[in-house]
């Protein structure tokens, strides 16, 4: 609420521009980083897995803000049902669009069960928040790669339903986006809203934006040398007869879980592993990105923030452009990977598709509408949770 004891409804200009940045780090992942020559470190270190976190911490930003409102008004159970239905219907879309999607992993359906688990901590103080938080962060790492390496196998050995426990046990365990690790990211981003509302409520908030970067950056300093060591250590011993390229293999992609279960590996940053320094690194760069952007906002005067109303439009759509990308780029690849490879791979197919986000992000400006999805599923959780009113 604000000073005069209304709801503060304001929009956070800058968490729509990170949301943004989120989604176009997004779409380079899915096409840079399959260019040909090499992509510089550099690159491959923000592309590869830090813009997807990003969003899944603004997810649990908007976790929060999709709900004060309503808790505002004391409407516990209503705040807890919209949010519940509104994890729901992303897993259902992820359902959806995977066939379609035949370029990416989609994330939405993790997404969308970590929303659901989310909302359950939506009434809780924000030291139990950071408490849940704080242990998924040490152990869910090690859960995966237990799930993935010993768990899963286990169970194809005794005969279980795979049809049936292996898409389950794959959301939350054993996938590319494990509910076990991605969850984090969301309780972070549930902070992170109340600490900004708080903050706006106080006025103190560029005091709070730049605590948020400082604080990225400390966890960023800290997950590097951790990794490093973890490199060397593993470099020394499991991969010693791979020689020089031992680093390049124990820092590839994870795609949900490291490939061993050495202690060791929970000390490396891979993109994507779920380890404890990959979760600081990730969480470092997403609290800077919305530090920075915010106090950047806070600082630009009045007009020139109405010329960024196309990016924040954009940014305020996360889901539908979203989705548009995922159907688009696996669309593309389809049809035109013999014909015209520079639409697919690469710079130029980064550039198309962001065109394509701000061209929607410029239609929302223009019409003064929200993104379709973001429409959509908001109307429905809403029906479903019934009706609130904040107090006058």
């Amino acid at each position: 609420m604000r000073h005069d004891g209304r709801v503060e409804t304001g929009r956070l200009v800058g968490i729509d521009l990170a949301r943004l940045v989120a989604v176009a780090g997004m779409m380079a992942a899915h096409t840079v980083l399959n260019a040909e020559p090499e992509r510089p470190a550099a690159v491959v270190a923000l592309v590869d897995g830090p813009p997807s976190t990003l969003f899944a911490v603004l997810g649990g930003v908007s976790v929060v803000l999709a709900a004060r409102t309503r808790l505002a008004a004391g409407d516990r159970g209503g705040a807890l049902r919209s949010t519940a239905v509104r994890g729901l219907l992303v897993a259902a879309l992820g359902v959806l669009i995977a066939p379609l999607a035949t370029a990416v992993f989609v994330v939405l359906v993790p997404f969308g069960v970590s929303i659901v688990l989310a909302g359950l901590l939506l009434v809780a103080r924000s030291w139990a928040i950071a408490v849940v938080a704080a242990a998924l962060w040490a152990g869910g790492g090690t859960l995966a790669a237990l799930g993935r390496h010993e768990l899963l196998p286990a169970l194809e050995r005794g005969g279980a339903p795979m049809a049936l426990v292996d898409p389950a046990l794959g959301v939350l365990l054993t996938g590319v986006y494990p509910v076990v690790t991605w969850l984090v990211y969301l309780l972070v981003g549930m902070l992170v809203a109340r600490a900004l509302l708080a903050a706006r409520r106080g006025g103190r908030e560029r005091v709070v934006l730049a605590g948020l970067a400082a604080l990225g950056a400390v966890l960023v300093a800290a997950a590097l040398p951790l990794s490093e060591l973890g490199v060397r250590v593993l470099a020394a011993s499991t991969y010693a007869a791979l020689g020089d390229a031992a680093r390049d293999v124990i820092l590839a992609n994870g795609y949900g879980a490291v490939p061993g279960l050495e202690p060791a590996w929970q000390l490396v940053a891979a993109p994507h592993s779920g380890t404890p320094t990959d979760i600081a690194r990730t969480v470092g760069i997403a609290l800077l990105v919305i530090g920075l952007l915010g106090l950047a906002v806070s600082l630009l005067p009045r007009a020139a923030v109405r010329v960024l109303e196309p990016l924040r439009a954009a940014g305020g759509a996360p889901l539908t452009i979203y989705v548009v990308h995922v159907v688009l780029v696996s669309t593309m690849a389809a049809a035109l990977a013999g014909v015209a490879p520079g639409l697919v791979h690469g710079w130029g197919a980064w550039a198309l598709q962001l065109a394509v986000a701000l061209a929607i992000g410029a239609l929302l400006a223009a019409t003064g509408a929200r993104g379709p999805l973001e429409r959509l599923i908001g109307r429905i959780a809403g029906a479903a949770a019934g009706r609130a009113t904040a107090p006058s």
